[in-house]
């Protein structure tokens, strides 16, 4: 069965969500309600979400991303994708949304990313 494990780490710019495992419908809601509990946490900042270790999403996890893409909007935060492997990073331009949502090639990059 598909699981997925989230770390949260706070420094000083910004929270990193750090994704191992798959998004897909069993895993969505613990995926979202960390989500938004680090936009909550971090009004006006950065979300950086880590996924180097990402192996997969669904359309229930691209679901989320929007979500949380309008959520950030409206906290006037930064929402960041990070490191996504080749087949994630696909997935997220054939949905176009990596148009939205800006994607770094490392955490470290989305952290020093400015914020507009």
């Amino acid at each position: 069965m598909p699981d997925l494990t989230i770390a949260s780490t706070l420094n000083d710019t910004a929270r990193v969500l750090s994704l191992d495992g798959e998004i897909d419908m069993a895993t969505e809601h613990r995926f979202q309600d960390a989500v938004i509990e680090a936009l909550t946490t971090q009004p006006s900042g950065r979300v950086v979400l880590d996924c180097s270790d990402l192996r997969f999403i669904d359309s229930s996890g691209l679901r989320v991303l929007i979500r949380a893409h309008k959520a950030a909007r409206e906290q006037r935060a930064l929402l960041a994708i990070a490191a996504p492997s080749d087949r994630v990073l696909q997935t997220l331009r054939v949905t176009a949304l990596d148009t939205r949502i800006p994607v770094f090639s490392s955490v470290a990059e989305a952290l020093s990313a400015p914020h507009s």
